[in-house]
Formats: C-alpha cells, sequence, structure tokens
C-alpha cells in the first residue's frame, strides 16, 4: 500500500485522540506527496494538533506512545483561496496561446483554383512550374488540451461545498515515518508542512486583485523560478497533465481528486465512544 496523506473536513481542531468531533467526513487522500491544493485548502490559520489516525506508534505500551500530530485548519478562509485559485487559473487558460493559423500564402495555394479541363491539366503538367515542390506547411502547433483540467475545478469546488464544515485536518504521518522517527523528529515535520501550507496561501494572495493580471502572474511562475512567496507555484500543470505524476509530466500534483471514502475512516465522537464501550 502506497503512504498517503489524508484529508477530511470535521467539527473541531483535535486536542488529543480522545477528542473527537461530532461530525467527520473524508475529502481526499495522494500517495507520497501533499498535493497543492491541500496547502491552499489548508491555508487559513493551520496549527499543529493531535492525529485522529492513530494514538501511538504500533506495539508501543500505554503511557509510554508516541504523541503523533496532524494538522488542523479553519475550513472557510481555506476554501476561500481555492475558489479565487479556480478563477485565476481558469483566466490564465483562457490567455493560453491558440494554435498558430497557417500563413496567407499556404492557404492562398491551398485554396487556388484547379484546371478546368484535360488539356489545361495536361498544359500545367508540362509547364515550366510543374517540377517545382511546393514548399512543405508546416502544422500549427496544437495547444494543450485543459477542458479536464477545467472540469476537475469545478467538481473541486462542488465536492467541497458539498462536504463543508468548521474546520479541517491534514494527516501526514504516514509520509512522515518514512524517512523520520521519534516524537521531535515528526513533530518538526508537521510544522514544517505548517510552513508550506502557509506559504500557498501567502503566494495565492500576492496575486494582482485583477483576476486577468492575476492569470498572468501565475502563468509566469508556473513556467520559472519566481521570488517567493510566487515560487510555491512553480511546477504546476495549467493543462490536462495537473496531476500526472505517474507519467513524469509533472512533479508538482495539484490535487484534483476528491472522495469521502479514504483508507482511515475516522470516528466521530459517537462512533468513537460506541467503539470504546464495545472493548
Amino acid at each position: 500500500m502506497a503512504n498517503r496523506s489524508y484529508l477530511y473536513s470535521l467539527s473541531n481542531r483535535p486536542a488529543a485522540y480522545a477528542d473527537r468531533p461530532e461530525t467527520i467526513v473524508g475529502l481526499s487522500e495522494w500517495p507520497y506527496d501533499v498535493p497543492f491544493i491541500y496547502r491552499l485548502l489548508m491555508s487559513g490559520d493551520p496549527q499543529p494538533c493531535a492525529s485522529l489516525v492513530s494514538d501511538g506508534m504500533e506495539d508501543e505500551e500505554p503511557g509510554s506512545k508516541t504523541r503523533l500530530y496532524a494538522i488542523s485548519s479553519v475550513f472557510e478562509p481555506g476554501y476561500a483561496r481555492v475558489r479565487r485559485f479556480a478563477d485565476i487559473v481558469r483566466a490564465a487558460v483562457a490567455q493560453a496561446p491558440a494554435p498558430a493559423q497557417a500563413s496567407s500564402a499556404a492557404v492562398g495555394a491551398a485554396s487556388a483554383p484547379q484546371p478546368a479541363s484535360f488539356m489545361d491539366r495536361v498544359k500545367q503538367m508540362f509547364s515550366p512550374q510543374a517540377n517545382a515542390a511546393p514548399a512543405p506547411v508546416p502544422a500549427p502547433p496544437a495547444a494543450p488540451a485543459s477542458d479536464q483540467l477545467l472540469a476537475a475545478l469545478d467538481e473541486t469546488l462542488a465536492f467541497l461545498d458539498a462536504h463543508r464544515d468548521s474546520h479541517l485536518l491534514l494527516e501526514t504521518i504516514e509520509l512522515d515515518i518514512m524517512s523520520h522517527a521519534g516524537e521531535a523528529e515528526l513533530k518538526a515535520c508537521v510544522d514544517a508542512e505548517i510552513v508550506r501550507c502557509r506559504h500557498a496561501g501567502a503566494a495565492l494572495d500576492a496575486l494582482p486583485a485583477n483576476v486577468d493580471e492575476a492569470a498572468r502572474a501565475l502563468r509566469t511562475a508556473v513556467a520559472g523560478q519566481a521570488a517567493e512567496p510566487l515560487d510555491a507555484f512553480h511546477g504546476l500543470r495549467l493543462d490536462n497533465d495537473f496531476d500526472s505524476t505517474r507519467t513524469g509530466a509533472t512533479e508538482r500534483p495539484m490535487g484534483l481528486y476528491w472522495s469521502d471514502v479514504l483508507y482511515f475512516e475516522l470516528f466521530n465522537r459517537s462512533q468513537f465512544e460506541a467503539h470504546l464501550q464495545q472493548g
């Protein structure tokens, strides 16, 4: 099984493993990475909190368990940033150059009248220009397709709107234990991820207020190494390869995959208490 990051919406900021929310629902999971849209969504006041995935490492004795951390954030500010990001991406796609048009000379050659009679065709075959090969007309470059990206943005907003709650929870423990061990190191991983979440929010806020100007700035930032905080956009794809990490088309997934069925289905308060009673 791939190690993943997990994203949930819920009704509290957990102070402990047993501090269960009244409501919690899965939003998304992603293998081996934390996608950009997770960080943007988590950018509204991200803070360390207790993990709800586990109260310690496997085989640890009660009373000596490693404290595990996750990240909690407020839903609405991050969601507002995601909506604005979607608007800016749509404008950036609209600004992308259209495929080049064939030259007027090529168009004229293609549309030139053809000889009408058999004798006219024979005359053309033996004319001085008959052996002159026509210059090849290069095919105009195709603009990268973005229809799937635009559809995924629409689905993102619809899904998040249908699963709104007061808070968000980002669980990264599976990623963190791949390269770190011990409570202090794992807490440092969470703190570093919080910095990245805040950086994503700062990047969005640094774009111009005008959507078209923001779109131009975004297109520049994804294509080259921009100054902070706009460097948070570097490497994102504004076309149908927005999440194509498996093909190698991008190393920076946007993360527009949503489902309320995740590997870890976390208990809400009533489910957690019922589970404890069952022993």
